[in-house]
């Protein structure tokens, strides 16, 4: 029991301070002291005494139950009907500090075997004497009811939304209060809050970096990126809130939205800037381009978030790289932003209270999933209304998740940056957009070989590997590239190098890409190929034509693959290819009046793919999972199942390390002593710093070709005692091409029908 009073004290200090944030400091002292009651009882104390440890604390491998009697000691504290609600939104949290936040009820279990809160709270095994407890401790006055500014409908989402951000405080503060005190070499080394001249000097990095661009290129559109940056510069003086930047490719969105997140925190006190992105691949690009920025003030002011793994897979162990976002700039992707906003276990949940007070950019905005846009947007409006953030939206298009007549649904007073977006668009029409119809393999490659230098865009990593295949083998491949996700990030990178080398230099260009290089890439090509994709997709490739406005004129050819040897769409490739096929074949279309990259066609685009489906913005019920009873009040929420039907990958993948070069081969091998080192407690920094180098040097595999290849091809590394880490290294070189292709799935005896636009 002193172990449990040592550290009650510190967990109680850390929670408060943490819920300051959330205006809920009451909340915290209580949740600090009564969320390991149960720890009380002689039959925990027998087990820590047993297996004491960090771990043990952490995962809650014992089976004695200690969260439950915290949850029944709420609902007992707190039973008149003005404090139930309060009594069971304590109860969520206590009963999900270890297991995750639970359903309401569970019809379905097995006698026994149910997690819900109602089963739990009625078991009786739990049950410890209050003599055991310190009377001022279990003798403690109810909560305030949590101040939330209600909006038109949902609150009971509104009310679940923050009983989430309340796990998310006590969770982090468990985590950080138990490394306190178990491994306080590990505490000193956590970054502090920033002082105002670190970030006075990222701004002044920023536009040093945009001045010495400006010199170097005094065109046309060098002036027109100095317009928008100076429209940002202007805007980030107003009140926080949805904000909307509105500029086509080319136009330098990603430094000036950083420009406007950096004087809008500063102007308003905001605590962190978080980048949200669609795609893995631009996540690693966008941060590369930051960390360039700020290299010379510090290393780990960008924080790089965007792993694939299952969250039901997740361990201890694979926190360790990015853990509580708990630096000043995180990019990260779409996906571990918005699914930890719906997420129930504590892993994912831990760094949510860190977007209190924070800016958020959220780059392409319009490629959220139509299936998921109504639960979406009630989430972003949440961190707007209720938690002081301010929010972003990037478009190369138009705001297409902004209110109007045929979206209700949608965000209501977003501020648009731009003065005139419609005239900036016409400004900087730089290409014509042309069908080429159908399209088979051997008629795109006669066309191909006809332009020394091109980009040509298709929609999956096989359609890449067998287009750069034929295409080498039809002359040399001197110029000749091939850009995937099959390729660690290191490889690409020395690849895109090489490409704009070549691009600067005038000489022949030749590349073959998924949609990986639609955005955050700045490269100019004379001519772009790209395969039927959604109009605002083909907006991106058209991006990376004519980029500087070098030519007078230059074309983007959009083809249909038919015939054989093509990857079949499915999904949401499928539904935004069909909804540009739609337009084209409609002779009415503004595609054809007004042109491919024009505001009417893209908003006839949104229409047809997002607006005029309103039975599907929530199609998995995600929103009534959230109801509080009209009986009494109950707040009746189904954390997990919520969690289970908001995912945005149904195909997650696991990281394989790739020994690409001598740096990710000495990381690999000090990892591995890491792992097997029996002193956890001094190889834990080391191991973050590992895996943060390792992470350049992954390769995404499904749980298919993970099983096919385990043994054989990868090896999973083990711990001090032979346990597996879920850590996966490379270990057949032959399945890696170092010249072109990157990870071979042939080689592994795997038929790659991956539908992944990477």
């Amino acid at each position: 029991m002193g172990a449990i009073r040592s550290t009650s004290g510190t967990r109680n200090r850390v929670c408060t301070g943490i819920l300051k944030k959330l205006n809920a400091t009451d909340w915290g002292r209580l949740l600090g002291y009564w969320h390991d009651l149960g720890k009380y009882d002689s039959r925990f104390q027998a087990y820590l005494l047993q297996a004491n440890g960090y771990l043990s604390h952490l995962e809650e491998t014992s089976r004695v139950n200690h969260s439950s009697f915290g949850a029944q000691h709420a609902i007992q504290s707190f039973p008149s009907p003005n404090e139930k609600p309060l009594a069971y939104l304590l109860a969520y949290c206590i009963m999900g500090h270890h297991a995750g936040l639970p359903d309401y009820a569970d019809e379905n279990a097995e006698p026994g075997r149910a997690s819900s809160l109602s089963a739990r709270l009625s078991d009786t095994s739990t049950l410890i004497s209050l003599e055991e407890i310190p009377q001022q401790i279990h003798q403690m006055q109810p909560p305030a009811m949590p101040q939330i500014m209600k909006s038109n409908s949902g609150f009971p989402f509104q009310l679940a939304f923050w009983n989430r951000m309340l796990f998310s405080c006590l969770v982090d503060s468990d985590y950080l209060a138990t490394e306190e005190f178990m491994s306080p070499d590990r505490t000193n080394y956590r970054p502090v809050l920033l002082d105002n001249a670190i970030w006075t000097a990222m701004e002044e990095a920023l536009h040093q970096d945009l001045a010495s661009k400006s010199i170097q290129s005094r065109s046309k559109v060098s002036e027109i990126r100095q317009n928008i940056l100076n429209s940002c510069l202007e805007k980030a003086k107003e009140a926080p809130g949805f904000f909307s930047l509105t500029v086509p490719t080319g136009g330098g969105k990603t430094l000036s939205s950083l420009a406007f997140a950096l004087k809008h925190r500063r102007c308003h006190h905001k605590e962190r800037i978080i980048y949200a992105i669609p795609f893995t691949s631009i996540v690693e690009q966008t941060a590369g381009v930051f960390r360039n920025l700020f290299d010379t003030l510090d290393t780990d002011l960008v924080l790089e978030h965007h792993s694939n793994v299952d969250p039901d897979q997740e361990k201890y162990a694979s926190r360790l790289a990015t853990e509580n976002w708990d630096a000043p700039l995180i990019v990260t992707t779409n996906v571990q932003l918005l699914e930890s906003l719906f997420a129930a276990k504590p892993s994912r949940c831990r760094k949510l209270h860190r977007l209190i007070n924070s800016v958020i950019i959220l780059d392409e905005a319009q490629t959220l999933p139509v299936e998921f846009l109504k639960p979406c947007l009630k989430a972003l409006q949440e961190l707007v209304m209720n938690y002081g953030c301010t929010i972003i939206l990037c478009t190369a298009t138009q705001p297409a998740i902004t209110h109007r007549d045929q979206f209700d649904t949608g965000l209501k007073d977003v501020r648009e940056i731009m003065p005139a977006p419609d005239a900036l668009s016409k400004q900087m029409k730089r290409v014509e957009v042309r069908s080429l119809g159908p399209v088979s393999q051997e008629s795109l490659l006669d066309k191909l070989i006809t332009h020394e230098s091109f980009l040509c865009i298709v929609n999956s990593k096989p359609d890449a590997a067998r287009l750069f295949e034929n295409l080498k083998e039809q002359g040399s491949s001197n110029g000749l590239y091939h850009l995937s996700t099959n390729l660690c990030a290191v490889h690409r990178f020395q690849k895109l190098d090489e490409i704009r080398s070549r691009l600067a230099q005038g000489k022949s260009c030749r590349v073959i890409s998924t949609q990986l290089i639609e955005a955050g890439v700045d490269v100019d090509f004379p001519v772009v190929f790209r395969a039927i994709a959604g109009l605002d997709s083909i907006a991106q490739a058209a991006g990376r034509c004519n980029r500087e406005g070098k030519q007078d004129s230059a074309d983007v050819y959009v083809f249909e693959p038919t015939g054989d040897g093509w990857t079949r769409l499915c999904g949401y490739l499928k539904r935004t290819a069909e909804t540009t096929l739609t337009m084209m074949r409609d002779a009415e279309s503004p595609l054809h009046s007004h042109g491919w990259l024009s505001l009417p066609a893209i908003n006839q685009y949104f229409r047809l793919n997002y607006w005029s489906h309103k039975q599907e913005w929530d199609k998995n019920n995600i929103l009534d999972q959230f109801r509080v009873s009209l009986k009494d009040g109950t707040p009746e929420f189904y954390y997990r199942e919520a969690a289970k039907r908001f995912r945005l990958i149904d195909d997650y993948q696991t990281s394989v390390f790739i020994p690409f070069d001598e740096k990710s081969r000495q990381a690999l091998s000090q990892l591995r002593a890491c792992l097997m080192s029996l002193d956890q407690t001094t190889t834990t920094m080391l191991k973050r710093k590992l895996l943060r180098i390792l992470q350049r040097y992954t390769v995404g595999l499904n749980q298919f070709a993970i099983h096919t290849m385990l043994g054989k091809d990868i090896s999973e590394l083990l711990d001090a005692e032979g346990q597996p880490t879920g850590y996966f290294e490379l270990i057949n070189l032959s399945c890696y091409d170092f010249n072109y292709l990157g990870f071979m799935p042939q080689q592994a005896g795997i038929l790659d029908v991956s539908q992944s636009v990477f």
